[in-house]
Order: C-alpha cells, then sequence, then structure tokens
C-alpha cells in the first residue's frame, strides 16, 4: 500500500476546474463580441439628413431638382491629391468638389442624390474588399433603379480612390 500513496503523490493536480483552454476561449469570444459590436455602431453622420446638411454646409452647390447628381469630395486627412474624375454612369450630373479636403464629418468620396433629391450612395469611388475593388459607378444604376430602398452608406478611412 505504501507504494501506491507514493504513486498518487506524484500524479498532477488540477487547480481549478476549467481546463486554461476554455478560459482563453471565454475572453477570446467577450473580446470578439465587443468588437464586432463597436463595428455594427454606424458613426453619428452617417444618416441620410445630416449627410445632406454637412454636404450643403461644404458646397454652395445645390443639387438640381429633377436630375441624378453624383458628388465627388475628398476626405480631409488624407494625403491625396485631386485626379482625373471618377467614372459616373451616364445621366448623372457629375460635381467635383474634390480641389479641397471635406469636412472630418463627410468622410465619403462619391455622394449620390436621385432626382427627387434623395439620398442614393454615400461612400468611396472603389469599393473595396476581397479581390480588385469595383467603381462605386457600377452600383450606382442599380441603386437609382430600386427606388425608396434605404441608401447605401460606406464610411472610409481615407477615400484616395
Amino acid at each position: 500500500m505504501h507504494d501506491a500513496t507514493i504513486a498518487q503523490a506524484y500524479l498532477p493536480r488540477r487547480s481549478s476546474r476549467l481546463p486554461i483552454g476554455m478560459l482563453l476561449l471565454a475572453v477570446w469570444a467577450s473580446w470578439s463580441a465587443a468588437g464586432l459590436l463597436l463595428l455594427a455602431k454606424p458613426p453619428t453622420s452617417a444618416s441620410a439628413d445630416a449627410i445632406r446638411q454637412q454636404l450643403q454646409a461644404f458646397a454652395s452647390t445645390t443639387a438640381p431638382r429633377g436630375q441624378a447628381v453624383a458628388f465627388q469630395l475628398r476626405a480631409a486627412g488624407c494625403g491625396c491629391a485631386p485626379g482625373a474624375a471618377a467614372s459616373t454612369p451616364p445621366g448623372l450630373r457629375s460635381i467635383d468638389l474634390r480641389q479641397r479636403p471635406a469636412p472630418a464629418a463627410l468622410p465619403y468620396a462619391l455622394v449620390v442624390f436621385d432626382a427627387a433629391d434623395r439620398l442614393v450612395y454615400a461612400g468611396p469611388a472603389q469599393i473595396e474588399g476581397c479581390g480588385t475593388p469595383i467603381p462605386a459607378a457600377t452600383l450606382i444604376p442599380r441603386l437609382l433603379a430600386a427606388g425608396n430602398a434605404s441608401p447605401l452608406i460606406l464610411p472610409t478611412h481615407c477615400a484616395c480612390r
């Protein structure tokens, strides 16, 4: 019996009932959930009315009634020089406002209003994801045809393209 007592003394003891892997998994899951919640909140300036007001305060040019219009902007804090005009679909009037940086509350390279002066799109001129960037101009006709759908608002950190 003495040998059995010695053998039991060398068995590793668990200091807690939960394995360390489970604790790490719980910490990681909490951190990921908190990060996703922060990403899900749109910026306070990401409403159609706020974008319209910011654009009117920035530019003296207003959108003409009865014609869809695309405003091209340069995001503040970007070291981008105004380049060639971005492509806009036919039937849209294009207004280039990239000579000076837009205010920080207007972080969009392209803002599009339909003929009824309803915001359709606010976001980058090139939509990036996994793979080749897609010109936003290819999506604008579909968004204009969608009628009373919610506007597509994609804030960007630096809208050079």
